[in-house]
């Protein structure tokens, strides 16, 4: 393979990102939502750097970050820092400050006086576990960039925080791509692989911006597909503009998440990992499995992607028109609880239908808090969440977004679905779980371990004890959905809450957990 053999790929726990990590925690006491750090990390930094705890470089931050911001706003502002801090040496080196901004030289000082860099390589050997298995999977996907685009950059850097979550995003400049973003603790192969895609996917902006600088007159007429993703789902579309806002923004998240996954199989990431990450990230980005496949033609005609744009402007414009784009987002993307989340604050209610047991009555009660807390977090209003049992549902309940809790045997409307259930409700003694693609064009199934993730048969068995939680269209009205949750006992159920939702369905037991999506209509599988 025809490739530049000039790039090199540097993965690291950034110096200068982690002194403002460190500040962070002090600034915050070790609690606030984005201190990522292990427990022993967190004291021995409150313990190391106590002396300095009233330094102006912490005030500054407790007072830019303050708690009381709300979450994007924060979340925005560490990543505007860290982008600067990303690219500069470290602060605690440099002596003539005075061409820094006051807060970096304010972090300049912090980092000389309480002598950051001790603290730093005292903990190198937890940095270095955090990275070594990225560094592997990442090191082949600078000569893939260059197969793809014909063009290269020099340096292709990780530069990540070890203890601080930092929005993962990049930046192209003077011939180096940088990843910006956070490394989690204890980097089993799975997350590992999840990370990895996160970083193909920032390394491959700067490539698609270039791209499309060029060729997006090529697919400018096609905003259509935007206006699909923006019916189905209406408030994860409004709320986040930056990728929603317009068609070119859109396009670029589609090439470049598309690009990212291509890559991420070239170094090795298991094809079961891509599938499943590729069906999570097909709600959001219609119609991300189209566009996948085109890098297999492309590839066999040989071309570089601005060669292809053409063909590949063509085909999206065959696959779709505006007047049936509706139908192919149903062919490609599985039916999840996400789309019914959308749906209740778009309709503005939920009925959550509990069953005869006594425990699923407080576990609807618990599901409501649970529901109302996240939407007033997430969206800054929350729907009418009504309770009730099946007995009391009326006819226009039953066109709305209902949850229900409850087996056949405890909840009547349950029974009633069973049959339409991709995850059927089977009894031979007690209840059980049965996969089963009756009611549906296509199913995957995976388990996940930490160690991998691995596609399942439909018939593979399910564990005895079990939660479940499943979504499907509403049969009484095609604009709602029904979630169903069950599970052998309360504890499960309750877990399956927390866990679980991302998916079309989520079976958890004992030490096991698998994760699931159906496509109701059908195409090539």
């Amino acid at each position: 393979m025809e490739t530049s053999n000039t790039s090199v790929l540097t993965v690291e726990i950034n110096p200068n990102l982690e002194l403002f990590a460190v500040i962070y925690i002090l600034a915050f006491n070790g609690s606030d939502p984005f201190i990522m750090a292990p427990p022993s990390y967190i004291k021995d930094a409150l313990t190391y750097f106590a002396p300095y705890k009233d330094s102006e470089a912490v005030k500054d931050v407790r007072e830019t970050f303050n708690s009381s911001l709300p979450f994007y706003t924060r979340d925005e502002a560490i990543m505007a820092l860290s982008t600067r801090l990303a690219k500069l040496n470290y602060l605690g080196n440099i002596t003539n400050d005075t061409a820094l901004g006051l807060d970096l030289r304010l972090f300049a000082e912090f980092a000389r006086e309480s002598n950051f860099e001790a603290f730093y390589r005292a903990h190198l050997k937890d940095y270095e576990r955090s990275i070594s298995n990225l560094s592997k999977i990442l090191s082949r996907a600078p000569r893939w960039y260059w197969h793809l685009f014909g063009r290269d950059y020099t340096r292709f850097r990780v530069e990540a925080s070890y203890s601080l979550r930092i929005h993962p995003h990049s930046v192209g400049e003077n011939g180096t791509v940088y990843y910006i973003g956070f490394i989690p603790r204890d980097m089993d192969p799975s997350k590992a692989h999840e990370l990895a895609l996160v970083i193909l996917h920032e390394f491959a902006h700067p490539f698609v911006e270039d791209f499309l600088k060029e060729n997006f007159q090529l697919f400018r007429n096609m905003s259509y597909y935007l206006n699909e993703i923006r019916s189905e789902l209406p408030f994860t579309t409004s709320y986040d503009v930056d990728h929603y806002g317009t068609f070119y923004n859109y396009l670029d998240e589609l090439f470049t998440e598309s690009v990212a996954e291509y890559i991420g199989l070239k170094c090795g990431i298991p094809e079961d990992y891509v599938t499943l990450y590729r069906l999570t990230m097909s709600v959001p980005l219609f119609p991300l499995s189209k566009f996948f496949e085109e890098y297999s033609h492309m590839e066999k005609s040989g071309m570089k992607v601005s060669e292809y744009a053409p063909i590949f402007a063509r085909h999206m414009a065959e696959w779709a028109t505006p007047e049936n784009v509706s139908a192919l987002y149903w062919e490609v993307t599985p039916v999840t609880w996400v789309h019914e989340t959308n749906s209740i604050l778009f309709n503005g209610k939920v009925v959550i239908v509990y069953g005869t047991s006594g425990s699923e009555k407080a576990l609807a009660e618990f599901l409501e808090k649970t529901l109302k807390r996240g939407y007033l977090q997430g969206y800054g209003q929350a729907p009418s969440i009504v309770l009730k049992e099946v007995d009391e549902l009326t006819p226009d309940d039953m066109k709305t977004n209902l949850i229900l809790i409850g087996t056949p045997e405890t909840n009547e409307l349950v029974e009633r679905l069973n049959d339409r259930l991709p995850v059927k409700f089977l009894f031979n003694g007690s209840w059980t779980l049965g996969r089963s693609n009756d009611s549906v064009g296509k199913f995957f199934a995976f388990k996940i371990t930490n160690e991998s993730v691995i596609s399942l048969p439909l018939n593979a068995p399910v564990p005895s004890q079990w939660g479940l939680i499943e979504t499907i269209k509403n049969p009484w009205n095609s604009d709602t959905y029904i979630t169903v949750i069950a599970g052998t006992d309360e504890s499960l159920m309750g877990e399956v809450i927390r866990k679980g939702r991302v998916e079309s369905y989520t079976i958890i037991g004992r030490n096991y957990l698998e994760v699931g999506f159906y496509i109701e209509r059908g195409g090539e599988r």
